[in-house]
């Protein structure tokens, strides 16, 4: 607001050795559903046949007709107990049985806030927050939804430090699972791109040490220039970085330009330059929009917001309704004497439930379809469970096995945009082997190998 899956496949006795997963956890969390995660897997971004930029899902990979929109709430800042009632098991729980959401924003205060009556801000009480962010990832989890990890700050370039070691724990113990989506800065103000590139860089390099989960980079301006990263975009050696965009229903246009000329407020509306950052290939998401006015008052504009529906499903764009609290303003969801088990709705409320009424009901795994290995040129992989018999991961060229069973081993490599780069077929004893893979350009690749019942998939790069 302007004022101020596991990865994949819950192998869930299985070691992946790999970079990514180098680190070993306590804990595995399992869902409790088959949900969104389990059917589209990790999200990712990607181009389509005609080079805009979408959102993809591992299941199917990068191919026409297989884009991803998900649609869910953002919760309120960290801060107020009108907000934080949702910030709980039983309040994401209750948003994905009663409103049917897909993912879930958890827009964590990061600074030194103190509201009165309320919580403080990561700058002054880590723990708690900390422990808010962590019950509702691991809700989101259980829940099989998707789950946005946001650090909910205006001037995110000036904590650089501590969102560097913010993310690094949160990849660290979270990115591992495909539910997880890391935002790195709500709404820069009156920055340049340059300078939010400069903190973004640095923020990505720390979380791609342990995950290669999907990354949101704010854009200047309350995140309403979302083409303003072209031809300069964020460094992420995972190539898996999406652009944000905002609005608010009442108060920004989704075609065409505004009346007036002044560059600063005037010039084109925020869904045209929306437009503009996935025509050059750029991947948008809209991690926060509301009802009503900026500010967060007023009552929605029926009519403007169907607008921004017709919008954002003709471009399959993910969204995060702001905000899902019965914070005294017009773009809360709830009214007063909601609670985390029992939600009563507010006009923006009843709208938004009406439009995730859409979502899907019911989901299919996508790892209990088990194709025929193919050379088809699009990618239709889906990731199957394993177990602790098999593992694949790769280092220095090659791929590394390790298998405690014998027999014919089957390998194939896959590019992103679902070319097939290499098919082979070996007679491999149990232990341990390197596959050489041959000379692929830099990039990153799919990685599928099946030996008898046992399959391993994984993604991994080369630079």
């Amino acid at each position: 607001m302007e004022v101020c899956t596991m990865k994949h496949l819950l192998f869930t006795s299985l070691a992946l050795v790999s970079a990514l997963t180098a680190t070993t956890f306590a804990q595995t969390i399992t869902p409790t559903r088959v949900g969104p995660v389990s059917q589209y897997g990790q999200l990712m971004t990607g181009k389509n046949s005609q080079g805009k930029g979408q959102i993809y899902g591992s299941c199917e990979g990068v191919k026409d007709g297989a884009e991803v929109q998900v649609r869910g709430m953002s919760l309120y800042w960290s801060l107020m107990p009108q907000a934080v009632e949702y910030w709980s098991e039983e309040g994401v729980s209750t948003m994905v049985r009663d409103m049917n959401i897909q993912i879930v924003r958890a827009a964590m205060a990061t600074g030194n806030e103190d509201w009165s009556n309320g919580y403080k801000g990561y700058g002054s009480d880590p723990t708690t927050q900390m422990n808010l962010m962590k019950t509702v990832v691991e809700a989101a989890i259980k829940n099989d939804i998707y789950v946005i990890i946001d650090w909910h700050s205006h001037n995110a370039n000036e904590q650089t430090n501590s969102a560097k070691d913010f993310f690094s724990k949160m990849a660290q113990e979270y990115g591992k699972y495909d539910n997880v989506i890391f935002e790195l800065f709500n709404e820069p103000t009156d920055v340049s791109w340059n300078t939010i590139k400069t903190y973004a860089d640095q923020v990505v390099s720390a979380i791609r040490e342990h995950s290669d989960n999907l990354i949101l980079v704010g854009t200047p301006r309350w995140d309403q220039n979302p083409h303003a990263p072209i031809g300069n975009e964020v460094n992420d050696p995972k190539k898996n970085t999406a652009y944000t965009l905002h609005y608010y229903a009442n108060s920004h246009c989704w075609s065409g330009s505004y009346d007036w000329s002044d560059p600063t407020w005037g010039g084109d509306c925020e869904g045209t330059k929306g437009e503009k950052a996935m025509n050059a290939g750029l991947s948008v998401f809209v991690s926060e929009w509301g009802t009503a006015n900026s500010d967060g008052n007023g009552n929605p504009d029926q009519s403007r917001n169907q607008s921004w529906q017709d919008y954002m499903n003709k471009h399959k764009l993910s969204w995060a309704n702001w905000s899902a609290s019965y914070i005294s303003e017009g773009t809360a969801a709830f009214q007063n004497g909601s609670s985390k088990t029992s939600l009563q709705y507010t006009t923006s409320g009843n709208l938004v439930k009406g439009y995730l009424s859409t979502n899907p009901t019911t989901y299919k795994a996508c790892h209990d379809v088990t194709p025929e290995s193919s050379s088809s040129s699009v990618i239709a992989i889906p990731f199957f469970k394993s177990n602790d018999q098999f593992s694949v991961s790769f280092a220095n060229g090659k791929l590394a096995l390790e298998s405690s069973a014998s027999g014919a081993t089957k390998i194939e490599v896959f590019d992103l945009l679902g070319n097939t780069r290499l098919q082979k077929e070996e007679s491999l004893s149990s232990g341990s082997h390197l596959v050489d893979i041959g000379a692929l350009p830099a990039g990153s690749y799919l990685a599928r190998v099946r030996q008898g019942a046992n399959i391993r998939q994984v993604r991994f790069d080369i630079r």
